[in-house]
C-alpha cells in the first residue's frame, strides 16, 4: 500500500507539472499481460481509446459529478474499446470543490477487494494533500 500510495504522489506532481493536460495516462502497457487483452485488435482499440484521451475525458467528467468510488465493468462504461476492462473512480478536490478524478483502468478480474480502497485512500490522500486545512469533497 506504501508503495501505491508513494507512486500517486508522485504521479500527481507530475500530473500538477503538465497542467496543459486533460488527462494523464501512465502504465497502459501493465494492460498487454492481462488476458482479457490477448486479443491484438482489441488491445490496439483501447491504445487508440488512449492516445485519443476525449471519450476517456468524457466518462471522468461524468464521475466528477458522483461523490466516492465508481465502478464501471466492461461495457457500463459506455466505451466501446473499454469493454474487456474495469474503470475504477474516485473524485478528489479541495475547498469544497472536485478538481478531478483518478482512476484505474483494468482487466475485468482484477481484485476489487484490494483496488478499490486503494483508488479511494489515494484521492482522499490528493485531497488532503491539495487542502490541509479542511474536508476533502
Amino acid at each position: 500500500m506504501q508503495k501505491v500510495l508513494a507512486a500517486a504522489v508522485e504521479l500527481s506532481e507530475h500530473a500538477f507539472e503538465t497542467a496543459s493536460d486533460d488527462v494523464l495516462l501512465t502504465g497502459q502497457t501493465r494492460l498487454m499481460s492481462a488476458p482479457e487483452m490477448s486479443d491484438v485488435e482489441r488491445l490496439r482499440d483501447l491504445f487508440d481509446a488512449f492516445s485519443r484521451k476525449r471519450e476517456i475525458l468524457g466518462l471522468l467528467e461524468r464521475c466528477m459529478k458522483a461523490p466516492g468510488v465508481r465502478v464501471f465493468i466492461g461495457e457500463e462504461s459506455g466505451l466501446a474499446p473499454l469493454d474487456a476492462c474495469t474503470v475504477i473512480t474516485a473524485p478528489y478536490g479541495a475547498q469544497g470543490k472536485v478538481l478531478g478524478v483518478l482512476g484505474v483502468i483494468g482487466p475485468t478480474r482484477m481484485a476489487y477487494d484490494r483496488v478499490i480502497p486503494m483508488v479511494q485512500a489515494t484521492a482522499d490522500l490528493l485531497g488532503q494533500a491539495l487542502n490541509p486545512d479542511g474536508p476533502t469533497p
